[in-house]
């Protein structure tokens, strides 16, 4: 009877408590050094020293705000800004039409026109807008006269950027105006009659 010849074990038992050993010390210094770190005393609370903090305003933070975000028809709204800043502004009407009011020079296509062009833009820091006589490009194909864009009540929503065609609101300003397509409405005069 022929016998099937049977190979050794790849580890004995010798080579085995050898790689035990070998993976025993890393984990022993790491239980060492723990049991040290345990005898350094804690910090008190009374140790710790605060950061300094800064009350900042909130609009002194962002790069455009506006001190109204109410205004009607004919009122001038005022944007204002950090400088210098972003060289392209775009709002977004109720409708969710997009209108480009600030873009470089050399982007001028047919008669569309910036409100201010990017270059001169970057380095001011209030921006007024008439809503009764403000038109922009309304970012439509075909289209290549500014169009006027407070024609309907609702939310406006002004966008200051580097790319505003972008869903990740982290890298845009963005400024809500109310508007209301309408007179502002005046106060009543109350005639008193004497007698």
């Amino acid at each position: 009877m022929n016998i099937p010849n049977i190979q050794k074990p790849i580890f004995s038992c010798s080579k085995l408590f050898f790689m035990k050993l070998i993976l025993a010390i890393p984990a022993a210094g790491l239980l060492l050094t723990g049991a040290a770190s345990l005898q350094k005393p804690a910090l008190a609370p009374a140790d710790i020293q605060p950061a300094a903090i800064e009350v900042s305003s909130p609009l002194r933070d962002r790069a455009m705000w506006t001190d109204k975000s109410l205004v009607y028809k004919g009122e001038a709204l005022q944007l204002h800004f950090t400088t210098p800043h972003a060289s392209f502004l775009g709002v977004i009407d109720p409708a969710g039409k997009f209108y480009y009011v600030v873009f470089p020079a050399e982007s001028c296509v047919g008669n569309l026109r910036p409100l201010v062009t990017s270059e001169v833009f970057v380095d001011m820091n209030t921006l007024s807008i008439n809503t009764a006589k403000f038109k922009a490009d309304p970012y439509t194909s075909g289209v290549l006269d500014n169009q006027p864009v407070f024609t309907t009540s609702g939310t406006y929503r002004f966008l200051l950027g580097e790319n505003l065609h972008t869903d990740d609101e982290r890298f845009i300003e963005i400024v809500k105006i109310n508007y209301r397509h309408k007179k502002r409405p005046g106060k009543k005069a109350i005639a008193y009659a004497s007698l």
